[in-house]
């Protein structure tokens, strides 16, 4: 079955379902950037990689929160404002890639929590227990986007 979404749409996709998404990036299972901000690729890469092997992360703080979804073949990564609902825009992310990938939503009954290292509080961390490589990879991509945004 081919996809149902090009990278270019599925980017569309989830900028469209929420005004607190500022940017989507849609990335190979190598790293390599299908759609987004070329200048988002690699903090993009390093928020994925800070992040371990978790399918789901989310990170972030005052400024904004980075939501990023795996699955074997791509990444998808939303910067969003810092009232974004993260479960939401974690969902929106499992559904593009899985029309990017021609396949059902997993999971789409059962929604997780996100991977969140360092976390030992249930519904999310506190600020100071998140883990701080993945908190500063996703300060650094929310920084970024400001950058790019003139904000």
């Amino acid at each position: 079955m081919p996809p149902a979404l090009s990278p270019d749409l599925a980017v569309d996709y989830v900028r469209e379902l929420s005004a607190d998404v500022r940017a989507a990036l849609v990335l190979d299972a190598s790293g390599a950037l299908l759609a987004g901000p070329a200048e988002l690729a690699a903090p993009a890469r390093a928020l994925l990689e800070a992040g371990g092997d978790a399918a789901e992360l989310e990170a972030g703080g005052d400024a904004g929160v980075v939501c990023a979804v795996r699955s074997d073949a791509h990444a998808a990564i939303a910067v969003c404002g810092r009232f974004a609902i993260g479960a939401v825009v974690r969902d929106d992310l499992r559904t593009a890639l899985a029309a990017l990938e021609g396949r059902a939503v997993a999971g789409a009954d059962e929604p997780g929590e996100p991977a969140r290292p360092g976390s030992d509080e249930p519904g999310g961390p506190a600020a100071g227990t998140l883990d701080p490589a993945l908190h500063a990879a996703a300060e650094a991509l929310v920084s970024a986007v400001q950058r790019a945004s003139g904000a």
